[in-house]
């Protein structure tokens, strides 16, 4: 998209509630009085790097994400963003601008075709790390805990990251310091109004983090050419319509702010008409994708693990809502076409398991891209985690208490 944008001030400082888990250190990058606690730097929370890429990551990370001020009976850290709003990348013209788009589209095909979308990993990894704790309460060991972002298991907050690795080191001999100018933005989902949510922003800034989950980011880079501002946004976080779905979508800048862009999408599926509305804040880089957006999805009560192609259609995949007594989830995959078949949890617990239901699993693994026995093992572990009543029911109220205070929005 290529948006005419003027910039405007917004207030940067909030007055916040002074109660805050004393546990986790002061920030680093927010102006406040050290009595506002947050946990420390990001240090381990990135796999040990297995290359110069990776590692470049696990640095990216580590220099551009904070950690959010967190009230004590709050169920998430409070979201954060830079100081300075973000500078656009002086480019001569539009013709320069095409082909810096075109560039940036040939990178993001690569990540969505080279990176499984995955919220069951990071899952996984919670519900490991809780029970090695000893920790019998989710919500004090939630508070302490420091959400990972691995090759392996990327959601839209590691796909955002991946993304603008590879462009700063693939494009800034092309474009020097370009990577300077991306940066992660985050996203509110499901608005009832966003003209009421965005003069929020400008009306009441004390409050508003109070009523905000921020469970999506994209990618974003503001380009400046021939005396226009446009606003260029990545969402390798999100997929494509399929063979049955119809979505059809519209960005446009806020009228009332310019620091927000307005995210509608229509979804026609077998003749129903479902209409989405979310708010993209593009003014100030968003600090907080690892502590708040990362950690609100570590309990969303929907996983999926899926495989995509360049253009984000879905190739293979399984999903599962968390339910008490669950033992239901959906497999999907390319075979003459897309198969999509229910299966249970249960019938992978038992010490034989039917060969033919190893059979397609098998098929959706390598199309998943895994190591083999990979996706039965992630099966069998889910299937472990929805016995475990305790660590479900305590998990399902965390999200049960972020869907509370985002209701209004």
């Amino acid at each position: 998209m290529q948006p005419d944008t003027s910039l405007c001030r917004m207030p940067v400082e909030l007055t916040l509630a002074p109660y805050y888990l004393s546990e986790r250190p002061a920030l680093t990058r927010f102006k406040q009085e050290p009595l506002y606690g947050a946990h420390g730097n990001l240090n381990g929370n990135v796999d040990v790097p297995v290359d110069a890429a990776s590692c470049t990551l696990a640095q990216l990370i580590e220099d551009e994400q904070d950690n959010g001020l967190w009230p004590l009976e709050h169920p998430l850290p409070l979201p954060g963003w830079e100081e300075e709003y973000i500078a656009p990348y002086r480019l001569n013209n539009i013709r320069e601008y095409e082909t810096l788009a075109c560039e940036i589209e040939m990178h993001l095909r690569k990540v969505l075709e080279e990176h499984n979308y995955d919220t069951v990993g990071n899952f996984l990894k919670l519900y490991e790390s809780y029970k090695k704790s000893g920790s019998d309460n989710l919500l004090e060991f939630f508070h302490l805990y420091s959400p990972p972002i691995t090759s392996e298991h990327h959601t839209c907050v590691g796909l955002a990251f991946e993304l603008w690795n590879r462009l700063r080191l693939n494009l800034d001999s092309k474009y020097p310091g370009i990577g300077n100018h991306i940066c992660v933005v985050s996203c509110e989902e499901e608005i009832d109004s966003p003209i009421v949510y965005t003069n929020a922003f400008k009306y009441d800034p004390t409050s508003l983090p109070y009523r905000l989950e921020k469970e999506h980011v994209m990618m974003c880079l503001k380009v400046e050419f021939s005396g226009r501002t446009a606003v260029m946004l990545c969402d390798p976080g999100y997929h494509s319509e399929e063979g049955n779905t119809r979505k059809d979508y519209n960005y446009q800048l806020t009228p009332n702010n310019k620091h927000f862009v307005e995210w509608n999408e229509r979804t026609t599926r077998n003749g129903k008409v479902d209409t989405f509305a979310g708010i993209i804040y593009v003014g100030r880089p968003y600090l907080t994708a690892v502590d708040v957006t990362e950690r609100r999805n570590l309990v969303y009560g929907f996983k999926s693990l899926l495989s995509r192609d360049q253009k984000g259609d879905l190739i293979a995949g399984i999903y599962f809502k968390l339910l008490q007594n669950g033992d239901e989830f959906t497999i999907f995959y390319q075979n003459m076409g897309k198969q999509r078949i229910k299966l249970r949890f249960s019938d992978f617990m038992k010490p034989e398991i039917d060969k033919g239901l190893l059979e397609k699993i098998s098929i959706c693994n390598e199309q998943l891209n895994l190591q083999e026995n990979k996706l039965l093992n992630i099966i069998r572990t889910s299937g472990t985690i929805l016995r475990d009543t305790s660590f479900l029911l305590q998990l399902l109220d965390v999200d049960r208490c972020i869907s509370i205070l985002s209701a209004n929005n």
